[in-house]
Parts: structure tokens; C-alpha cells; sequence
């Protein structure tokens, strides 16, 4: 099973880390080897989540990937303006992008859940794969036209989650605003096709946000695509199917690495 949030390392309190990213400082969490070359995985957080929501996915992976998250802005601890138009799809992408180069992250596998999908995408086709090796994409559509149940908006007056010691919140009314504007206009379905690497999508059979059709098109249209759907699963398989979650993750990852291997000894 994975661990809690209460867990190993996440109950040792540390002073938290950030990084500039495009003039405003967002939090991030590393976890895993200290060994840069060691095999990396960038997680991407949806519209109410944060980096929190992967704490028990981390501790899973990191005996044998570095993890990486970065808490997007509009979630505190990360600096949240007051501006609706400064949360896009696209300024997440970037902000993603920064990140990785600013840690100097290469050959990654980059997993994107919910929202998290199209910003993964979003920094496919604005920023290439040249640091990607491979990608996950969990639980999202790749344009709004697939319809789906609205997310709850948050409730600001409920108690933070506490992990990595430290408290986070969940999306500020104005990351909602901006959020839910660019996610009803945000088409990344043309962009599928030209998506050069490989691909896992790992969809949950009865999501009622994100329908299991997107997930089938999505296979269709990416070249180089594997479907693994989660049958007892809603929107979040990583928690209701924890440790298959991790097995398909860990599979993929070593197929993607075996077929490289093969390719350079030829």
C-alpha cells in the first residue's frame, strides 16, 4: 500500500524550497536520489490540487526515481496573484517549463493528472521533448469538448492539509477564475498527432469529470500511445488503485527505457 501523508519523510519538517519561476516564487518538493543522472519523474497538479495531492505517490517512487513537484501559482505557499488572467493553461506550461530547466531536470517522465494534462501537453507543443523522455497522462481531456462535471470551487474556510510539514490550500479564488476560463478554452487536440514520444494514459472507467472517451481518443490520436484503463476508478486511479498505479508507472517507465537501450546499441 502507499505510505500516508504522515509518513516517512513527510512528517520531518525542513524549510521549505523555492524557485523564481517567470517573477514569482513557487514552492516545489524534491524526494528520491540525490544522483542527478538517477531517473526523474515531474509531476504535474490539476486545477484544485496542489503538490500535496502527490505526497503518497512520492513516497512510493522515490526509492527508485527523484520526484519532483512544482505547487503552481495560485496555490499557496506559492505566491498567488490577484489577477484572473495570470492562471492560463499556458502560463502553467511555462511556469512548468522554467522549473525543469531551472533544476536541470532531462529525459524526464512527466505525469500530468486532471487540469495536469493539458498543461503537460500545453509544454509538449510550446516547449518541445528535448528534456522529456516519456509522459502519463492521468484522469484529463485534451480540449473542453468532451464535456464533464465542473469541479467544486474551494472552500476557503476549511482546514489546510499539512504535508511536508508545512500547510498548503488549494486553488485562490482568482487561480479558479482563470483556471476554469482557460479550461473551457483551452483545444489542445490538434496538437496530438505530432507528440513524438511515448505516451501512457491512465484513465479511470467511470471518472465523471473527465469521460473514459477522452482517453480512448486521445490513444487514437497520439502515435505512440498505451491505454491502461482503471476499472474501479473515478477521477484520481493513483489513490483508488494506488499500487497498480504504481506498477503501471514503473512498467512503463522500464519499457520506455529497454526500448531506448536497444535503439542505441543498434
Amino acid at each position: 500500500m502507499l505510505p500516508t501523508k504522515d509518513s516517512g519523510s513527510l512528517t520531518k519538517r525542513r524549510p521549505m524550497p523555492f524557485a523564481e519561476i517567470n517573477g514569482l516564487q513557487l514552492f516545489y518538493h524534491e524526494q528520491g536520489p540525490v544522483d542527478p543522472d538517477a531517473p526523474t519523474i515531474v509531476f504535474v497538479h490539476g486545477t484544485q490540487g496542489n503538490a500535496s495531492l502527490y505526497a503518497g505517490l512520492m513516497d512510493a517512487l522515490s526509492d527508485r526515481f527523484r520526484c519532483a513537484v512544482l505547487n503552481h501559482r495560485g496555490r499557496p505557499p506559492s505566491e498567488s496573484p490577484d489577477d484572473a488572467s495570470m492562471y492560463s493553461i499556458e502560463q502553467f506550461a511555462d511556469d512548468q517549463a522554467s522549473f525543469i530547466e531551472q533544476r536541470g531536470y532531462e529525459n524526464i517522465t512527466m505525469m500530468g493528472w486532471s487540469l495536469g494534462v493539458r498543461t503537460t501537453l500545453a509544454y509538449l507543443h510550446r516547449h518541445g521533448s528535448g528534456r522529456v523522455g516519456q509522459a502519463i497522462l492521468v484522469a484529463g481531456p485534451p480540449s473542453p469538448n468532451f464535456g464533464g462535471q465542473a469541479l467544486t470551487p474551494p472552500d476557503q474556510g476549511a482546514p489546510p492539509r499539512e504535508v511536508w510539514g508545512e500547510q498548503f490550500r488549494s486553488s485562490t479564488e482568482a487561480c479558479w477564475e482563470g483556471s476554469q476560463h482557460s479550461r473551457a478554452t483551452c483545444d489542445l487536440e490538434a496538437t496530438l498527432s505530432s507528440i513524438a514520444i511515448p505516451v501512457a494514459i491512465f484513465p479511470g472507467r467511470h471518472d465523471p469529470i473527465c469521460p473514459h472517451a477522452a482517453a480512448e481518443f486521445m490513444a487514437r490520436e497520439i502515435p505512440n500511445a498505451t491505454l491502461r484503463t482503471f476499472e474501479e476508478s473515478g477521477h484520481a486511479p493513483l489513490v483508488t488503485e494506488a499500487e497498480r498505479f504504481v506498477e503501471e508507472t514503473v512498467a512503463f517507465i522500464k519499457r520506455c527505457e529497454t526500448a531506448r537501450s536497444a535503439i542505441a546499441g543498434n
